[in-house]
C-alpha cells in the first residue's frame, strides 16, 4: 500500500508556488507592463512606486518561504542522498548563488533605500535581468531533479560471469 508524505507535499508546494508568483510576476513586469507604459524619456511610470510598495509585501513573503522550504527540502529530502561532491553539488551551489541574487534585485526593487535609487530607476533593465536569473534558477532546478547519485557498485571480483 502505498502513503503519501504530506510534509513533504506541504513544503514542495511552499517552495513551488512562491516561485511561479515571484517569477511570474516578474516576467510580466519586465516584458508587458514597464516597456508599455515607461515615458519615452526613459522615466519609469507614476504608478511603479505604488506597485512597489504592494510588490514589496508579496515578495518577502514569497523570499521566506522559498528559503524555509529550500532549505527543509534539501536537508531532509536529497541530503541523505547526496553521497559525494560532484556534479549535484556545483549544480545546486548555482542554484543558491543565483537565487539569492534575484532575492537581493526583488528586495532592491520593492525597497526604499536611496543606496538603490539607481538600480530602481532603470526597473525594464534590473526586471530583465531578474527575470532571466529567475529562468536560470528553474532551468538549474530541472536539471537537479534528474540528477541521481550513483549508487553503490559492487566490486568486480564479487561479480559473477556465466560460463560459455
Amino acid at each position: 500500500m502505498q502513503s503519501i508524505d504530506w510534509v513533504a507535499v506541504l513544503f514542495r508546494w511552499m517552495h513551488i508556488v512562491p516561485a511561479i508568483v515571484l517569477l511570474g510576476g516578474t516576467i510580466f513586469l519586465a516584458i508587458v507592463a514597464v516597456p508599455t507604459t515607461t515615458a519615452p524619456d526613459g522615466a519609469p511610470p507614476p504608478w511603479l512606486a505604488k506597485v512597489r510598495k504592494r510588490w514589496a509585501m508579496l515578495a518577502g513573503v514569497c523570499i521566506l518561504l522559498l528559503l524555509v522550504s529550500g532549505l527543509w527540502n534539501f536537508m531532509v529530502y536529497r541530503l541523505p542522498e547526496v553521497k559525494e561532491i560532484g556534479l549535484y553539488h556545483a549544480l545546486f551551489g548555482t542554484k543558491v548563488l543565483l537565487s539569492l541574487a534575484v532575492f537581493f534585485i526583488a528586495s532592491v526593487m520593492a525597497g526604499r533605500s536611496p543606496a538603490f535609487d539607481r538600480m530602481r530607476s532603470r526597473p525594464g533593465k534590473m526586471l530583465m535581468i531578474t527575470a532571466v536569473l529567475g529562468l536560470l534558477v528553474v532551468l538549474l532546478a530541472g536539471i537537479l531533479r534528474g540528477v541521481h547519485q550513483d549508487t553503490e557498485l559492487p566490486d568486480q571480483t564479487e561479480i559473477e560471469l556465466p560460463n560459455g
